[in-house]
């Protein structure tokens, strides 16, 4: 019968499972880092394409800010030249005069909010990814005076407006209205036939209705055109802030 001597390993060190435990540690804490700073550079790269999207936004809010400023202020004075004319008696009236200025308030400018990234923003729930607080409460604060304090003005106006042309209607003729309102083509159709720009017989109720409306319609978009003066502010000092802290063109 033979005898197997049997080899014996020696046992390791406590200190060798330690270091084991520690290089593992090591191995996953640095992976976990490594992960974490993947993520952050991934989110800064997603936060600084959203910027330049936003930056996009901004920029057509301003130019259509500053049209629908530009234009309605040119329509206040229009307005104006109408409730002068239209208060007048009506052997005094400048019938072509009143009659061409109440052709422009078949025109109509509303604002178009450009609010894609600010929609993705909030939908996604990424507001998050603005690190800049200062930016991200401005942004707020800008998109809830549009959703709120401008739109809701728009939809009275816009009411008004359909309201006013609705009574226009039953004072005038809209026959010249397609004209062009150049004073060379009306002022030739006119010689030609000056009826339509007559105000019809027995409308007076009519006429005291459409100054009162005119009158609230004035009011009602000088508030609104100071709101888009105070967006149109707002606008351009966040594409400042855009710009200094994402280092945009």
């Amino acid at each position: 019968m033979e005898v197997h001597a049997h080899t014996h390993t020696p046992r390791k060190k406590w200190t060798h499972y330690l270091w084991e435990f520690v290089m593992l540690f090591l191995a996953v804490f640095c992976g976990f880092l490594a992960e974490n700073q993947r993520e952050h550079m991934i989110e800064q790269k997603r936060e600084k394409q959203y910027m330049k999207s936003l930056l996009e936004d901004l920029q057509n809010d301003i130019a259509d800010l500053k049209n629908d400023t530009a234009f309605w202020k040119l329509q206040f004075k229009r307005i104006d030249i109408i409730q002068k004319e239209i208060q007048k008696p009506l052997g005094k009236r400048n019938k072509l005069l009143l009659y061409r200025y109440s052709g422009y308030m078949r025109w109509y400018e509303g604002f178009t909010y450009h609010d894609r990234t600010i929609a993705q923003l909030k939908n996604g729930g990424n507001f998050r990814l603005i690190r800049n607080t200062d930016i991200a409460d401005s942004l707020i604060e800008y998109d809830a005076t549009v959703n709120t304090s401008l739109k809701d003005m728009e939809e009275i106006s816009n009411d008004l407006w359909k309201n006013l042309n609705y009574l226009q209607n039953k004072l005038f003729n809209s026959e010249y209205y397609s004209t062009p309102l150049t004073y060379l083509d009306l002022d030739s159709a006119v010689k030609m036939n000056p009826q339509p720009i007559e105000i019809r017989k027995g409308t007076d109720d009519i006429v005291f209705e459409y100054t009162n409306q005119l009158d609230y319609f004035r009011g009602l978009n000088m508030v609104r055109n100071t709101t888009n003066e105070i967006l149109l502010n707002h606008a351009n000092n966040l594409v400042v802030m855009l710009k200094k802290e994402y280092h945009i063109e």
